[in-house]
């Protein structure tokens, strides 16, 4: 529900009163952002470059692999790659894959003063406590913003919001198995293997050198205990009931047939709810293909939608507004609603 006008316009005038400060901290820089190796007080730059932890023999492997699966002929417009070695992947840094790229655009066209507004809504915003337990330590490239003692990135400010999201409308993730469906370096896995303590955690990409990134990425974070990586060929393999899918600005960029794919596989391992946020609304693809009518098809229904910041005024100041659905597969819909909530 969105805030009444008088709540709204006190948020935006703390986030001015904390912009003020930090444009003081800006005042004789230069344009550019600046590489530093410790943050001030409300400057934003780039943390430097990580090591290279990708494991080259392995992506080799995951390339050979992907390259016999029928999805390599449905590759989308996004994240074509050679089928060879390739020696990076669109324009993202191997060494700083967390930085403003392909995965993640950071504040790419966006003013100072919307990374402050969206820290702050995502800070407020977290009724379930998830700070606790998470933080951002500006890793391989990342942007970050550093107010009051917290370093915040995209990264964790939409974590945060997606999974308090979820929580909202499905009561625990704890013992549930979770696929990430197109995981990309593995951002919204990480953070939930930070508040839960769930073994039961994976992560697919059809994009190999993704793949490659999450897993190191997963390795480099010491979960990979509880955090499953799957090539395309494992995920075939893979036979376990999906208690929640997710799919975060992936299916958006895939061709309409590896979206169906990709359904087809949910619905064969019963996923119960799949939580989708397109880069259009809609849900559609990039090109404007409307996702519904195949989502029901497949079988799901949508539960809940909600507006990634629900306050419109808050959202004009924010970074990329964007739209949150919750969808449940007919399956579940038709089951009592006390088993539905209790089950495991």
């Amino acid at each position: 529900m969105s805030m009444k006008h008088g709540q709204s316009q006190h948020f935006l005038s703390r986030v001015t009163l904390r912009v003020g400060r930090l444009a003081r901290e800006l005042v004789g820089l230069r344009a550019e952002r600046p590489t530093v190796s410790r943050a001030t007080e409300g400057v934003l730059f780039p943390q430097p470059s990580g090591p290279y932890i990708i494991d080259d023999d392995e992506l080799r492997q995951i390339i050979c692999e992907n390259n016999k699966h029928p999805l390599a002929k449905v590759t989308g417009r996004v994240w074509k790659q050679d089928p060879a070695m390739p020696g990076n992947l669109k324009d993202v840094n191997l060494k700083a894959f967390r930085g403003d790229n392909a995965f993640v655009w950071q504040t790419r066209g966006a003013p100072l003063s919307n990374f402050v507004v969206s820290a702050l809504w995502a800070e407020r915003k977290d009724s379930h406590q998830l700070l606790r337990n998470t933080h951002e330590d500006g890793a391989f490239g990342v942007e970050c913003l550093q107010i009051l003692n917290r370093l915040w990135s995209r990264d964790l400010i939409d974590s945060l919001l997606e999974m308090n999201f979820l929580l909202d409308h499905i009561p625990t993730l704890e013992g549930k198995t979770v696929v990430d469906v197109g995981a990309g370096y593995g951002r919204l896995l990480t953070r939930m293997a930070d508040v839960t303590e769930s073994t039961r955690l994976y992560g697919v990409d059809g994009v190999a050198m993704s793949t490659a990134i999450c897993r190191a990425y997963v390795r480099y974070r010491q979960q990979d205990h509880r955090i499953g990586v799957l090539s395309l060929k494992e995920a075939d393999e893979f036979d376990d009931a999906i208690d929640l899918a997710i799919n975060v600005h992936s299916f958006s960029e895939m061709h309409i047939e590896a979206v169906r794919f990709w359904l087809g596989w949910l619905r064969c391992r019963s996923t119960r709810w799949l939580f989708i946020v397109p880069n259009r609304p809609g849900p559609s693809l990039n090109d404007g293909t409307d996702l519904l009518p195949h989502l029901d098809e497949y079988g799901f229904e949508l539960e809940v939608s909600a507006r990634k910041y629900s306050d419109q005024t808050v959202g004009d100041h924010s970074l990329f507004q964007g739209d949150y659905y919750l969808f449940r597969s007919r399956e579940e819909t038709h089951r009592p609603q006390e088993a539905r909530i209790n089950s495991t």
